[in-house]
Protein backbone atom coordinates (compact mmCIF):
# COMPACT_ATOMS: atom_id res chain seq x y z
CA UNK A 1 0.00 0.00 0.00
CA UNK A 2 1.46 3.33 -0.72
CA UNK A 3 1.11 6.33 1.60
CA UNK A 4 0.76 9.78 1.09
CA UNK A 5 2.91 12.27 3.04
CA UNK A 6 1.87 14.15 5.75
CA UNK A 7 2.21 17.44 6.37
CA UNK A 8 1.92 19.94 10.05
CA UNK A 9 -1.73 20.53 8.95
CA UNK A 10 -2.00 16.87 9.11
CA UNK A 11 -0.69 15.82 12.42
CA UNK A 12 -2.45 19.57 13.93
CA UNK A 13 -5.83 18.39 12.58
CA UNK A 14 -5.16 14.73 14.56
CA UNK A 15 -4.19 16.50 17.43
CA UNK A 16 -7.48 18.42 17.22
CA UNK A 17 -9.39 15.38 16.78
CA UNK A 18 -8.01 14.42 19.67
CA UNK A 19 -8.63 16.67 21.73
CA UNK A 20 -12.81 16.94 20.13
CA UNK A 21 -13.25 13.33 18.10
CA UNK A 22 -16.23 14.29 16.80
CA UNK A 23 -16.09 18.63 16.62
CA UNK A 24 -17.84 19.61 13.21
CA UNK A 25 -15.50 20.68 10.34
CA UNK A 26 -16.40 24.00 10.81
CA UNK A 27 -15.88 24.39 14.59
CA UNK A 28 -12.06 22.39 13.57
CA UNK A 29 -11.72 24.69 10.76
CA UNK A 30 -12.02 27.64 13.07
CA UNK A 31 -9.64 26.42 15.98
CA UNK A 32 -7.09 25.78 13.18
CA UNK A 33 -7.19 28.86 11.03
CA UNK A 34 -8.24 26.60 8.23
CA UNK A 35 -11.11 26.05 5.52
CA UNK A 36 -13.50 23.48 7.03
CA UNK A 37 -13.29 21.60 3.55
CA UNK A 38 -9.69 20.95 3.83
CA UNK A 39 -9.90 19.75 7.46
CA UNK A 40 -12.50 17.23 6.21
CA UNK A 41 -10.69 16.36 2.90
CA UNK A 42 -7.86 15.64 4.80
CA UNK A 43 -9.16 14.07 7.28
CA UNK A 44 -10.92 11.80 5.18
CA UNK A 45 -7.88 10.96 3.42
CA UNK A 46 -5.61 10.03 6.54
CA UNK A 47 -8.82 7.82 7.65
CA UNK A 48 -8.95 6.09 3.92
CA UNK A 49 -5.57 5.07 4.42
CA UNK A 50 -5.73 4.27 7.79
CA UNK A 51 -3.19 6.41 9.34
CA UNK A 52 -5.53 7.96 11.87
CA UNK A 53 -8.76 6.91 13.24
CA UNK A 54 -11.59 8.12 15.72
CA UNK A 55 -13.33 4.51 18.05
CA UNK A 56 -15.16 4.48 20.85
CA UNK A 57 -15.37 2.50 24.09
CA UNK A 58 -16.77 2.36 27.67
CA UNK A 59 -15.08 3.99 30.10
CA UNK A 60 -15.88 5.33 33.97
CA UNK A 61 -17.97 3.15 35.55
CA UNK A 62 -18.47 0.96 32.30
CA UNK A 63 -15.06 0.11 32.06
CA UNK A 64 -14.22 -3.41 31.39
CA UNK A 65 -12.78 -5.91 33.58
CA UNK A 66 -9.50 -5.45 32.04
CA UNK A 67 -5.61 -7.10 32.65
CA UNK A 68 -2.49 -7.44 30.87
CA UNK A 69 -1.13 -10.88 29.84
CA UNK A 70 2.02 -11.72 28.97
CA UNK A 71 2.49 -14.53 26.54
CA UNK A 72 5.85 -16.87 25.63
CA UNK A 73 5.49 -18.36 22.99
CA UNK A 74 7.18 -21.62 21.25
CA UNK A 75 9.80 -21.13 18.83
CA UNK A 76 9.19 -19.60 15.77
CA UNK A 77 5.18 -19.41 16.67
CA UNK A 78 5.03 -15.50 17.56
CA UNK A 79 3.54 -14.07 15.33
CA UNK A 80 1.27 -16.31 14.33
CA UNK A 81 0.11 -15.90 18.08
CA UNK A 82 -0.37 -12.61 17.92
CA UNK A 83 -2.43 -12.92 14.53
CA UNK A 84 -4.65 -15.44 16.35
CA UNK A 85 -5.16 -13.63 19.74
CA UNK A 86 -5.56 -10.56 17.25
CA UNK A 87 -9.48 -11.89 16.13
CA UNK A 88 -10.08 -12.32 19.66
CA UNK A 89 -12.95 -9.77 20.36
CA UNK A 90 -11.26 -10.12 24.22
CA UNK A 91 -7.79 -9.09 23.46
CA UNK A 92 -8.40 -5.13 23.02
CA UNK A 93 -4.35 -5.03 22.15
CA UNK A 94 -1.97 -7.29 20.87
CA UNK A 95 1.96 -6.39 20.78
CA UNK A 96 4.68 -8.49 20.11
CA UNK A 97 7.61 -7.30 22.36
CA UNK A 98 11.50 -7.73 23.09
CA UNK A 99 12.45 -8.48 26.38
CA UNK A 100 10.86 -10.95 29.09
CA UNK A 101 7.48 -11.71 27.52
CA UNK A 102 7.05 -12.57 23.66
CA UNK A 103 3.62 -11.24 23.71
CA UNK A 104 1.81 -8.65 25.40
CA UNK A 105 -1.83 -8.40 25.28
CA UNK A 106 -4.78 -6.19 26.82
CA UNK A 107 -7.79 -8.19 27.25
CA UNK A 108 -10.83 -7.15 28.62
CA UNK A 109 -14.15 -8.47 29.32
CA UNK A 110 -17.81 -7.29 30.83
CA UNK A 111 -16.82 -8.78 34.21
CA UNK A 112 -14.09 -10.38 35.81
CA UNK A 113 -15.68 -13.35 35.56
CA UNK A 114 -15.93 -13.75 32.16
CA UNK A 115 -12.61 -11.91 32.16
CA UNK A 116 -11.56 -14.86 33.97
CA UNK A 117 -12.86 -17.36 31.94
CA UNK A 118 -11.69 -16.10 28.47
CA UNK A 119 -7.90 -16.16 30.69
CA UNK A 120 -8.36 -18.97 31.81
CA UNK A 121 -10.35 -21.11 29.28
CA UNK A 122 -9.55 -19.47 25.92
CA UNK A 123 -5.59 -18.24 25.70
CA UNK A 124 -4.21 -20.97 26.58
CA UNK A 125 -5.83 -23.29 23.71
CA UNK A 126 -4.45 -20.90 21.27
CA UNK A 127 -1.85 -22.88 19.25
CA UNK A 128 2.15 -21.91 19.85
CA UNK A 129 1.29 -20.75 23.39
CA UNK A 130 4.08 -21.77 25.85
CA UNK A 131 3.17 -20.05 29.37
CA UNK A 132 0.20 -17.36 30.39
CA UNK A 133 0.73 -14.83 33.17
CA UNK A 134 -2.08 -12.53 33.95
CA UNK A 135 -2.07 -9.20 35.69
CA UNK A 136 -5.96 -7.87 36.59
CA UNK A 137 -5.65 -3.90 36.23
CA UNK A 138 -7.30 -2.09 38.99
CA UNK A 139 -6.70 1.33 37.74
CA UNK A 140 -5.77 3.37 35.07
CA UNK A 141 -3.56 6.17 36.33
CA UNK A 142 -3.31 7.77 32.69
CA UNK A 143 -5.79 6.87 29.87
CA UNK A 144 -4.13 6.76 26.58
CA UNK A 145 -7.39 8.81 25.22
CA UNK A 146 -5.81 11.72 26.73
CA UNK A 147 -2.10 11.84 24.84
CA UNK A 148 -1.47 14.10 22.49
CA UNK A 149 1.42 15.41 20.12
CA UNK A 150 1.61 18.77 20.99
CA UNK A 151 0.81 20.01 17.65
CA UNK A 152 -1.32 22.25 18.86
CA UNK A 153 -0.89 25.55 21.06
CA UNK A 154 -2.65 26.46 24.41
CA UNK A 155 -5.25 28.56 22.89
CA UNK A 156 -6.35 26.22 20.56
CA UNK A 157 -6.77 23.16 23.24
CA UNK A 158 -8.48 25.70 25.31
CA UNK A 159 -10.79 25.96 22.60
CA UNK A 160 -10.93 22.74 21.80
CA UNK A 161 -11.43 21.54 25.09
CA UNK A 162 -14.10 23.99 27.04
CA UNK A 163 -16.57 21.15 27.11
CA UNK A 164 -18.63 20.34 30.45
CA UNK A 165 -16.54 17.78 32.95
CA UNK A 166 -18.55 14.32 32.71
CA UNK A 167 -20.64 13.96 35.52
CA UNK A 168 -20.23 10.23 36.72
CA UNK A 169 -22.88 7.87 36.04
CA UNK A 170 -23.85 4.09 36.64
CA UNK A 171 -22.93 1.49 34.11
CA UNK A 172 -26.68 -0.15 35.14
CA UNK A 173 -28.15 2.26 33.05
CA UNK A 174 -26.67 1.11 29.51
CA UNK A 175 -29.19 -0.95 27.88
CA UNK A 176 -28.82 -3.21 24.32
CA UNK A 177 -29.42 -0.27 22.41
CA UNK A 178 -26.70 1.59 23.77
CA UNK A 179 -23.83 -0.58 22.98
CA UNK A 180 -25.12 -1.65 19.91
CA UNK A 181 -24.40 2.51 19.52
CA UNK A 182 -20.68 2.08 20.95
CA UNK A 183 -20.08 -0.93 18.90
CA UNK A 184 -21.24 0.89 15.65
CA UNK A 185 -18.94 4.23 16.78
CA UNK A 186 -15.86 1.62 17.57
CA UNK A 187 -15.92 0.76 14.22
CA UNK A 188 -16.16 4.62 12.88
CA UNK A 189 -16.16 7.06 15.92
CA UNK A 190 -17.11 10.25 13.86
CA UNK A 191 -20.24 8.26 12.25
CA UNK A 192 -22.96 11.08 11.53
CA UNK A 193 -26.48 10.45 13.94
CA UNK A 194 -28.19 9.72 10.83
CA UNK A 195 -25.96 6.47 9.72
CA UNK A 196 -26.18 5.41 13.26
CA UNK A 197 -29.64 5.86 13.38
CA UNK A 198 -29.79 3.50 10.43
CA UNK A 199 -27.16 1.58 12.10
CA UNK A 200 -29.12 0.90 15.58
CA UNK A 201 -32.58 0.93 14.29
CA UNK A 202 -34.20 4.10 16.11
CA UNK A 203 -34.25 7.92 15.28
CA UNK A 204 -31.41 10.20 14.82
CA UNK A 205 -33.06 12.42 17.90
CA UNK A 206 -33.37 9.06 20.27
CA UNK A 207 -29.20 8.46 18.80
CA UNK A 208 -28.41 11.94 19.89
CA UNK A 209 -30.27 11.52 23.35
CA UNK A 210 -28.98 8.20 24.26
CA UNK A 211 -25.05 9.38 23.17
CA UNK A 212 -25.78 13.03 24.68
CA UNK A 213 -26.43 11.08 27.83
CA UNK A 214 -23.16 8.12 27.48
CA UNK A 215 -20.84 11.26 27.04
CA UNK A 216 -22.21 13.51 29.63
CA UNK A 217 -22.16 10.35 32.28
CA UNK A 218 -18.68 9.43 31.17
CA UNK A 219 -19.63 5.99 30.42
CA UNK A 220 -18.00 6.12 26.67
CA UNK A 221 -14.89 7.98 25.86
CA UNK A 222 -13.26 8.68 21.94
CA UNK A 223 -9.65 8.50 21.15
CA UNK A 224 -8.11 9.20 18.25
CA UNK A 225 -5.44 7.21 16.92
CA UNK A 226 -2.78 7.31 14.16
CA UNK A 227 0.25 5.05 12.57
CA UNK A 228 3.82 6.35 12.67
CA UNK A 229 3.48 7.39 9.47
CA UNK A 230 1.94 10.27 11.11
CA UNK A 231 3.67 10.50 14.38
CA UNK A 232 7.30 10.22 13.86
CA UNK A 233 7.00 8.61 16.97
CA UNK A 234 7.84 4.94 15.45
CA UNK A 235 9.43 3.09 18.56
CA UNK A 236 6.99 2.37 21.55
CA UNK A 237 7.90 1.27 24.83
CA UNK A 238 6.65 -0.42 27.93
CA UNK A 239 7.88 -0.16 31.39
CA UNK A 240 7.14 -2.56 34.44
CA UNK A 241 8.02 -1.06 37.89
CA UNK A 242 6.67 -1.33 41.34
CA UNK A 243 5.80 1.39 43.89
CA UNK A 244 4.67 0.91 47.59
CA UNK A 245 1.00 1.39 48.14
CA UNK A 246 1.39 5.04 49.85
CA UNK A 247 3.18 6.16 46.90
CA UNK A 248 0.57 5.17 44.03
CA UNK A 249 -1.52 8.41 44.77
CA UNK A 250 1.42 11.10 44.17
CA UNK A 251 2.94 8.85 41.04
CA UNK A 252 -0.30 9.33 39.00
CA UNK A 253 0.15 13.34 39.22
CA UNK A 254 3.68 13.18 38.17
CA UNK A 255 4.03 10.55 35.15
CA UNK A 256 1.15 12.34 33.78
CA UNK A 257 3.86 15.28 33.35
CA UNK A 258 6.40 12.99 31.62
CA UNK A 259 6.91 13.85 28.01
CA UNK A 260 6.16 10.57 25.87
CA UNK A 261 3.99 8.95 28.34
CA UNK A 262 1.35 7.85 26.40
CA UNK A 263 -0.48 5.43 29.28
CA UNK A 264 -0.41 4.33 33.05
CA UNK A 265 -2.15 1.59 34.39
CA UNK A 266 -2.06 -0.08 38.40
CA UNK A 267 -2.13 -3.71 38.01
CA UNK A 268 -2.07 -6.69 40.87
CA UNK A 269 0.99 -8.82 40.79
CA UNK A 270 4.83 -8.53 41.27
CA UNK A 271 4.82 -5.26 39.28
CA UNK A 272 2.37 -3.11 40.39
CA UNK A 273 2.56 -0.09 37.54
CA UNK A 274 2.81 -0.45 34.14
CA UNK A 275 3.68 2.56 31.95
CA UNK A 276 3.51 3.18 27.88
CA UNK A 277 5.28 5.53 25.91
CA UNK A 278 6.02 6.40 22.40
CA UNK A 279 9.31 7.39 21.55
CA UNK A 280 10.84 8.92 18.57
CA UNK A 281 14.52 6.39 19.01
CA UNK A 282 15.35 3.56 20.86
CA UNK A 283 17.98 5.56 22.54
CA UNK A 284 14.69 7.36 24.21
CA UNK A 285 13.89 4.21 25.86
CA UNK A 286 16.72 4.66 28.40
CA UNK A 287 16.19 8.44 29.05
CA UNK A 288 12.60 8.04 29.72
CA UNK A 289 13.00 5.72 31.65
CA UNK A 290 16.00 7.49 33.41
CA UNK A 291 13.21 10.45 33.60
CA UNK A 292 10.89 8.26 35.42
CA UNK A 293 13.58 7.86 38.12
CA UNK A 294 14.16 11.19 38.80
CA UNK A 295 10.42 12.42 38.93
CA UNK A 296 9.58 9.15 40.98
CA UNK A 297 12.53 7.95 43.06
CA UNK A 298 9.99 5.52 44.84
CA UNK A 299 9.57 3.84 41.58
CA UNK A 300 11.55 0.58 41.30
CA UNK A 301 11.80 -0.22 37.67
CA UNK A 302 11.87 -4.39 37.33
CA UNK A 303 11.48 -4.68 33.73
CA UNK A 304 11.16 -3.03 30.06
CA UNK A 305 10.46 -4.18 26.56
CA UNK A 306 10.53 -2.49 23.35
CA UNK A 307 7.09 -3.08 20.82
CA UNK A 308 8.62 -4.98 17.70
CA UNK A 309 5.28 -5.14 16.15
CA UNK A 310 1.95 -3.39 17.01
CA UNK A 311 -0.62 -6.22 16.06
CA UNK A 312 -4.01 -4.62 17.10
CA UNK A 313 -5.01 -1.61 19.49
CA UNK A 314 -7.90 -0.89 21.05
CA UNK A 315 -9.96 -3.11 18.77
CA UNK A 316 -8.29 -1.84 15.29
CA UNK A 317 -6.20 -4.65 13.56
CA UNK A 318 -3.23 -3.57 11.87
CA UNK A 319 -0.55 -3.85 9.29
CA UNK A 320 3.03 -4.02 9.35
CA UNK A 321 3.49 -0.58 8.96
CA UNK A 322 0.82 0.12 11.85
CA UNK A 323 -2.13 1.72 9.80
CA UNK A 324 -5.73 0.75 10.89
CA UNK A 325 -6.79 -2.65 8.56
CA UNK A 326 -10.17 -3.37 9.73
CA UNK A 327 -11.49 -3.08 13.56
CA UNK A 328 -12.44 -5.68 15.39
CA UNK A 329 -15.87 -5.30 17.91
CA UNK A 330 -14.27 -4.96 21.32
CA UNK A 331 -16.58 -7.47 23.35
CA UNK A 332 -20.05 -6.82 25.29
CA UNK A 333 -22.46 -7.56 27.00
CA UNK A 334 -23.98 -8.90 23.59
CA UNK A 335 -21.20 -11.15 23.15
CA UNK A 336 -19.60 -11.77 26.18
Amino acid sequence: MSTTSFDELDVAIVDAMRSAPRESWRRLGEVLGVDPVTVSRRWARMESEGVAWVAAHFSGSATPACALVEIDCAPGRISEVARTLAEHPQAATVKVTSGGRDVLVLAQAPHLASLSGYLLNLVGQVPGIAKVRSHVITRSALEASRWREGALDPEQRRRLGSHPRPQPGEADGIEKTDLRIVRALHADGRMSFERLAEHVGISPVSVRRRLSRLQGTGLITFRCDASRHLSGRSVSAVYFGSLDIQDLGAAEERIRSLPGVRAATFVAGPFNMIVDASLRTTAEVHDLEWRMGQELPALRMQDRSVVLSMTKLLGRVLDAEGRSVRAVPLVSEENG
